[in-house]
């Protein structure tokens, strides 16, 4: 008599192999617009950090040297600048970066920018040129309280962007997620 012979299989069939790769594919395609949207939305935050930091800064740099301190930016850039109220760097719009003693020029994370409006980052106009000459986010005088009230807006295309607030009397800032909500105040 014979014995039954047995029937293992050792190695996978066209279909399981077209399966599988079906699966990866829907996984992949799923998960890199995600990936994309969180690496975006983590340089808006880091945006904010350095934003918060350099206002910080410019606050205490005031009250240390007993004199106006401004911080500006160059709309449509993420080159931001700051140095003495008076001083002549800002008649200078050149774009490169400078640390130096009384004056730091740098940039926020790659792709965002600053802009005069929240509509000139939610892509509502059309895109703008580089500025031509520094705007003021804040001037913060030798008592730590800033010369008035202002609003900037920065962010990335296609993610809402963010808004800075700075308060004249008291010299505090706010840095939160503008929304549409937010548009009347």
């Amino acid at each position: 008599m014979r014995a039954p012979i047995q029937n293992h299989r050792h190695g996978f069939t066209l279909m399981e192999i077209i399966l599988v790769l079906a699966i990866v594919v829907m996984v992949a395609a799923i998960s890199v617009p995600l990936i994309g949207y969180l690496i975006g939305d983590s340089r808006l935050t880091a945006a904010g950090d350095v934003v918060r930091g350099k206002l910080a800064e410019t606050r205490a740099l005031a009250v240390e040297d007993s004199q106006p301190w401004r911080l500006a930016y160059l709309p449509n850039t993420g080159i931001f600048q700051l140095a003495p109220d008076d001083s002549p760097e800002w008649e200078n719009t050149a774009t490169d970066l400078v640390e130096k003693e009384g004056l730091v020029r740098d940039e926020l994370p790659k792709d965002v920018v600053f802009a005069l409006t929240h509509d000139d980052i939610m892509g509502q106009q059309q895109a703008l040129p580089p500025g031509v000459a520094w705007q003021t986010i804040a001037i913060f005088m030798p008592d730590g309280s800033a010369q008035d009230d202002t609003t900037t807006y920065f962010g990335k295309a296609g993610v809402g962007p963010m808004r800075v607030q700075v308060r004249g009397l008291t010299g505090s800032v706010s840095i939160e997620m503008f929304s549409v909500r937010m548009a009347g105040q």
